[in-house]
């Protein structure tokens, strides 16, 4: 999924489901921020914060990359890559389910891992206030990135798996029928490793397309309404906020979600104007990068190495916390899931 559903989308449910705009804003962007967050070396940070006091060591910090972009390309090989990013992220099967590395890792729709995580980020946020509290509706973003992607991800596993992930007869329903994609975009795409969705390029995460595929040499096609897949995704995020309780004006929020997930466009720019355009009552703001420069400042003397693009330059704490805590929330997801890929690979 792309930032029309994890940021745009997302923004919207959670203001619907009775969240304050600032809280609303916070899950959002945290959301978003698991595609766009791409810090992985150690830091220099002076500076102390007691909440992540476990992060920190002798004014250093150490980031947790969760973006995916460009990885299935350059790192994706690599294992820990899969095991720390793709799956933990973006590509979670349940895990709690498999015995050993041979099951299926393949992603199911509304996966019960998944579901999971909301949960669990939704129960400590009640209990919580204050900057903890701040943490967990960064806390139920990330969870709910990785529950969403169930739906744009499913029949595809985070690992390197020919059987899982190899691709072929890719087709695009335009002008009332299915078409082969070029010849040159089946080369392009069949030269990527057997890793996600990567030999479809970014087919599952087009929210407005309709689209088709064979899998590891299969004679059956898969067919993708990609539209109503991410409706079914919304629909099951309203439905672990509220239950059987409907009187929110549910019909005509999907009819408004549909509209905005069925407009067709490639430009991400303009399918945020579609969503201001269909929910002008909703403040939608987002720049990937804001958090990261409220929570750090360049010290001074170090203003000039970052001018000449030093790759290493100490910051001091900025005026803001949030993107420190979701570096934070990030790394007890991910270990969470380490924990039960350890136990697979041990057969326990």
């Amino acid at each position: 999924m792309q930032i029309d559903f994890h940021y745009n989308t997302i923004r919207v449910l959670m203001e619907k489901l009775g969240f304050q705009p600032e809280d609303a804003q916070i899950i959002a962007y945290a959301s978003q921020y698991v595609d766009d967050a791409v810090d992985h070396e150690e830091m220099k940070v002076n500076g102390h914060l007691e909440l992540l006091s476990q992060r920190f060591a002798e004014n250093s910090f150490n980031p947790v990359c969760t973006a995916h972009r460009g990885l299935q390309f350059l790192k994706g090989f690599k294992k820990s890559v899969q095991n720390k990013i793709y799956i933990p992220f973006h590509f979670l099967p349940d895990l709690e389910d498999l015995s050993d590395e041979s099951a299926s890792f393949l992603v199911r729709p509304n996966g019960k891992l998944a579901k999971k995580l909301v949960l669990i980020a939704k129960t400590e946020l009640s209990k919580t206030i204050g900057e903890e509290r701040i943490m967990n509706l960064i806390r139920l973003g990330i969870a709910l990135h990785t529950y969403a992607d169930t739906w744009a991800h499913q029949d595809f596993s985070g690992r390197h798996s020919h059987d899982e992930n190899d691709v072929d007869d890719i087709e695009v329903y335009t002008k009332g029928k299915y078409e082969k994609i070029s010849i040159f975009s089946k080369l392009e795409y069949d030269a990527f490793p057997d890793i996600g969705h990567a030999e479809v390029n970014d087919f599952p995460d087009k929210s407005y397309l309709k689209w088709r595929y064979k899998k590891a040499d299969s004679k059956e096609f898969f067919e993708r309404d990609n539209p109503r897949l991410f409706l079914q995704a919304a629909e099951h995020i309203i439905d672990l906020f509220i239950g059987a309780n409907k009187d929110l004006g549910i019909d005509n929020l999907k009819t408004r979600l549909f509209e905005c997930f069925s407009f067709e466009t490639d430009n991400l720019e303009d399918k945020f104007k579609k969503f201001q355009q269909v929910f002008p009552e909703i403040g939608f703001y987002y720049d990937e990068y804001q958090w990261r420069n409220e929570a750090l400042e360049i010290m001074q003397e170090n203003k000039i190495k970052e001018l000449l693009k030093d790759n290493n330059p100490s910051y001091v704490l900025g005026s803001d916390k949030k993107w420190f805590y979701f570096h934070f929330a990030a790394q007890e997801q991910r270990e969470y899931i380490l924990n039960l890929l350890k136990k697979i690979k041990a057969g326990t």
